[in-house]
């Protein structure tokens, strides 16, 4: 994958730091929510986990299934959809990680999508996913679209293009997980303007 720049094959820290939990909680299949390129399920798939990429992206999801071919990994698979539906029946992973991806849409999807992560999981099932708060500098900037919601410019690999950001508050995101059983809430420490959430469902 030589076309990607080195920082997008990466895995986050927070999903590194989240590995041995992964293992010490026997979890076997994940869900990458919004994989994009696929690096996060080239790294788990590395460290024996059975992962399914889901994105809405065409282009995204060739470009990670060219990654997976030509690292010979057959324990990953791709999915085109979208984050507030789905295509899988309920109780189906044992974990559901997320980076980046949930607080792009309107309260009303992001809601949608969190009910859907809660379905596809197992009983035990854990969520890892992070999510812009109100100290982010960007909080505020661009059109105005919903209470908490901008529409803001948005530069990435020489496009420029706006994308939706909802920005949350503790409290909101408590309440947004509230029918997970356990959900440890906690700013990141390398990017201290998102949330880091882990849940589980029971």
């Amino acid at each position: 994958m030589r076309q990607l720049p080195d920082r997008l094959k990466q895995p986050v820290p927070f999903v590194v730091e989240a590995l041995p939990t992964f293992k010490r909680s026997k979890i076997k299949r994940v869900l990458d929510l919004g994989c994009g390129t696929g690096r996060h399920c080239v790294y788990l798939a590395k460290n024996s986990f059975d992962v399914v990429g889901v994105d809405v992206s065409v282009s995204a999801l060739k470009m990670a299934k060219q990654w997976v071919r030509e690292e010979n990994l057959k324990n990953v698979t791709f999915v085109q959809a979208t984050m507030t539906d789905i295509p899988f029946s309920d109780f189906q992973f044992d974990a559901v990680f997320s980076v980046s991806v949930i607080h792009h849409a309107l309260k009303r999807d992001i809601v949608k999508t969190v009910d859907e992560i809660h379905r596809i999981l197992k009983e035990n099932g854990l969520l890892l996913t992070n999510l812009a708060s109100m100290k982010d500098p960007r909080y505020g900037k661009g059109k105005k679209v919903e209470a908490g919601t901008f529409k803001i410019l948005e530069a990435f690999e020489e496009k420029r293009f706006e994308e939706l950001h909802h920005f949350f508050t503790r409290q909101q995101v408590s309440k947004l997980f509230a029918h997970f059983t356990r959900a440890k809430i906690e700013l990141l420490k390398d990017k201290p303007f998102y949330w880091k959430i882990i849940a589980i469902k029971q």
